[in-house]
């Protein structure tokens, strides 16, 4: 009998990794055909195995494929679609992908970095329009000797650093519980988070989604940073009040700011933060190149395969759930 595995969504062009992996230990996929919970609830019934992106895999689907169920895997790292508490309470692993376009988010912020810089977009729109004029894009500032500081020292904060290293930037971060001696090894300088907000040249995100975390970029916050400072975001949109954020773009609390990802996914055409000049949009685009997602593809189903295989996951979040 084939061991079902639904996969609630993706966003790359076919699952034929997941198909070869698992299908040589019987696997056979369910996919889904929308992320609605009623869709995920009638076809997770029966399936050993949940293969999920960005659908909300609440209690109520996960509750649907028990008792058949023995793991759920994230094509990614962060875990805010996921119920883990109620998928620990009924002894379910839930795994993910830490390791998983590390280096295209540290690109992609390195690439807002550059744009903020030395004004990229502003230049193209502009020259696009018929005009020849840097007076109009001033000031221009030298990257090389500001301070970029990163909230959140994991996996793609430390690629950051490496990265920003190699432009001459000072680079300082602020996580909780960041010490000294792990900030060094890192290469960085370890500050509270007041300090780095004042101090920062560029300030970018790089951690995950949590009720602690969400909403941590306020008006408050915002009014702390330089006028001359950048505020850059590649994590989860809901890390920063937009609206705030709006006004301090609008008011020159701060000189600009960089969005991949937004509270709202996709934007409405007519959300505000779009008709702004001093801010770059990109589409939730930091974690795609055509390797990241061939990798993606083929660690989440090694995942999955592990556990249906009885063998011991290399990324387990809540090891509470025996």
């Amino acid at each position: 009998m084939a061991r079902k595995v639904l996969v609630t969504d993706y966003q790359w062009p076919d699952l034929e990794i997941e198909k070869r992996i698992l299908g040589e230990i019987g696997g056979e996929l369910v996919v889904a055909p929308d992320g609605q919970e009623e869709t995920l609830v009638r076809l997770a019934r029966g399936c050993e195995g949940i293969l999920t992106c960005w659908a909300k895999t609440s209690a109520k689907v996960i509750d649907a494929a028990l008792p058949d169920l023995k793991v759920i895997v994230r094509y990614g790292i962060g875990l805010d679609n996921i119920d883990v508490a109620f998928a620990t309470q009924r002894h379910v692993p839930v795994l993910n992908v830490p390791t998983y376009c590390v280096v295209d988010v540290a690109e992609h912020a390195l690439g807002f970095i550059l744009a903020l810089s030395r004004k990229i977009a502003f230049h193209d729109r502009r020259v696009r329009q018929g005009s020849w004029s840097i007076p109009e894009a001033l000031p221009l500032r030298r990257l090389a000797g500001k301070r970029l500081g990163l909230v959140g020292l994991g996996n793609i904060g430390r690629e950051v650093a490496r990265r920003a290293r190699a432009f001459d930037l000072e680079v300082c971060a602020f996580t909780p519980g960041l010490s000294p001696e792990r900030a060094a090894e890192a290469g960085v300088k370890a500050l509270a988070f007041d300090e780095l907000l004042s101090t920062s040249d560029f300030v970018s995100l790089h951690l995950p989604l949590t009720p602690q975390s969400a909403g941590m970029i306020g008006s408050a916050q915002l009014a702390q940073m330089k006028p001359t400072a950048f505020l850059i975001n590649t994590s989860r949109g809901k890390l920063i009040d937009e609206e705030a954020l709006c006004k301090a773009l609008t008011t020159g609390t701060i000189a600009g700011a960089a969005l991949d990802v937004r509270v709202v996914e996709p934007a409405d055409p007519a959300d505000p933060l779009l008709q702004l000049p001093n801010i770059l949009h990109t589409p939730h685009a930091s974690f795609f190149s055509r390797e990241s997602i061939e990798e993606l593809q083929d660690q989440a189903a090694w995942e999955a395969r592990r556990v249906l295989s009885g063998q011991a996951p290399l990324n387990l979040v809540n090891p509470g759930y025996r």
